[in-house]
């Protein structure tokens, strides 16, 4: 049944999903865990490069995106055979223990690059299975309505502890020390852990049209009883788990929308994300901006992407949100070339900022897509296949950005990653994701 509240002339209207009190308390939890990472990667950049070569400091920062990025897609296999809160709670708890464990030793001697490649590795290993938990657990304490008014609150939340948490780490590492900023983010941690306790997740369970061993594990949980839902996950833990792995795969290469929309999902990024990273400081340094003209770039970027996801919380896209998700991504391909294609500063900085508006437009109904069209079987699985796409990425196209600006020069490598995100529109081809719908 579909929560409502009393309107104004005696209707009823469905509970925004700032009313969930479940997921309002998760979300301030992250919000808070976010914030202390951000002090945290500002602390370990700043101690690493006082410790050591500028060349080690880049690989102690490093060191976490590995383990993560090779863990991350088995991470989501456990994810799908044990409770996901309880796999978060067990996260923070690590978390937490070794932040303080390492405080305790950066505060009596003075910490080394090994125990800050230490603290990374651990971090990238326990993130492989906290990110896509994370991913299963959001859409369980929401109703479908409120699926989109929850990825709003989840983007702004992202966009506020970047912006609070990266000077306030700059603030404690130059002023505290390495120590102080272990103990803000246990603190955050503990803060993350105790929002997971005792939160109320939906009973209801989505079941969308599966494949394989893992399907049939769906549609035991159609039923949506408590009963049917343990039964589906029993039944994923005692199926091997190569063969776990394999079905994930499977479903998502079926699967009507979700196939397409991994495609879609890796043509934005690849595009997107070496522009926005590389691309922006090669752009400063050949148009002698500086670094400011980094800093205002990133800042454009980061103004946008706020206003997007605000203008996202008024705006309701209910029908073809493949349509939406494929034009819109096809715009910022061309802002994203914009940016070198414009003679001034002010121009690229605007270039930037309709990117971000782009990308908190496309966020917000991509992850109502993942939620509303993922069987809950499966929510662990696509979860890590998505965040392997977002993050593993990453490294990748920086350094191919790089390459093609050294092949081809700076106007044409971006040229080059916006025909990529335009690419995205081949994905409308498919009749499944182009007609896709936001669940009333």
């Amino acid at each position: 049944m579909t929560a409502v509240v009393a309107g104004p002339v005696g209707a009823s209207r469905p509970v925004p999903a700032l009313r969930n009190a479940s997921y309002r308390r998760l979300l301030g939890g992250a919000t808070l865990s976010a914030l202390g990472d951000q002090v945290w990667y500002v602390a370990l950049s700043y101690a690493a490069v006082r410790a050591g070569s500028p060349a080690a400091a880049g690989v102690v920062l490093s060191v976490s995106a590995i383990p993560r990025l090779l863990l991350v897609l088995f991470g989501g296999v456990i994810v799908d055979r044990f409770d996901a809160r309880k796999l978060m709670i067990g996260s923070d708890s690590l978390r937490a223990v070794v932040c303080l464990g390492a405080a305790l030793v950066a505060t009596a001697t003075s910490p080394g690059l090994g125990l800050l490649a230490g603290v990374a590795v651990v971090f990238g290993v326990v993130d492989a299975l906290f990110m896509p938990a994370s991913v299963a657990l959001r859409p369980r304490l929401l109703e479908p309505h409120q699926y989109s008014g929850g990825a709003v609150l989840w983007t702004l939340s992202g966009r506020l502890a970047l912006t609070v948490g990266a000077p306030l780490g700059g603030v404690v590492a130059a002023s505290a020390g390495l120590g102080a900023a272990l103990v803000v983010d246990a603190v955050s941690f503990v803060a993350s852990l105790v929002s997971l306790v005792g939160l109320r997740v939906r009973k209801e369970v989505s079941a969308k049209a599966g494949a394989g061993a893992g399907a049939r594990a769906g549609a035991e949980a159609r039923s949506g009883t408590p009963a049917a839902t343990a039964a589906a996950r029993t039944a994923t833990r005692k199926e091997p788990f190569g063969r776990s792995f394999v079905a994930g795969l499977g479903y998502l290469r079926q699967h009507a929308v979700l196939g397409p929309f991994v495609v879609w999902l890796a043509l934005t990024n690849i595009g997107m994300v070496g522009p926005l990273n590389v691309g922006a400081a090669l752009l400063a340094t050949r148009r002698g901006w500086g670094a400011p003209g980094i800093g205002l770039l990133l800042t454009g970027f980061g103004i946008g992407a706020a206003v997007g996801a605000v203008g996202m919380g008024k705006v309701r896209v209910r029908g073809g949100l493949g349509v939406w998700l494929a034009g819109a991504g096809a715009l910022q391909g061309v802002a994203g070339a914009a940016m070198a294609l414009v003679p001034t500063l002010g121009g690229a900085i605007a270039a930037a900022a309709a990117v971000g508006m782009l990308s908190s437009a496309m966020g917000v109904p991509a992850t109502v897509v993942m939620q509303a069209e993922c069987d809950d079987a499966f929510r662990g699985r696509v979860g890590s296949v998505t965040t392997l796409i977002t993050l593993g990425i990453v490294p990748l196209t920086m350094g191919l950005m790089g390459l093609m600006v050294g092949a081809f020069g700076l106007s044409a490598a971006f040229g080059i990653s916006g025909a990529v995100e335009v690419l995205g529109l081949l994905c409308l081809l498919s009749r499944g994701f182009r007609s896709v719908r936001a669940p009333q």
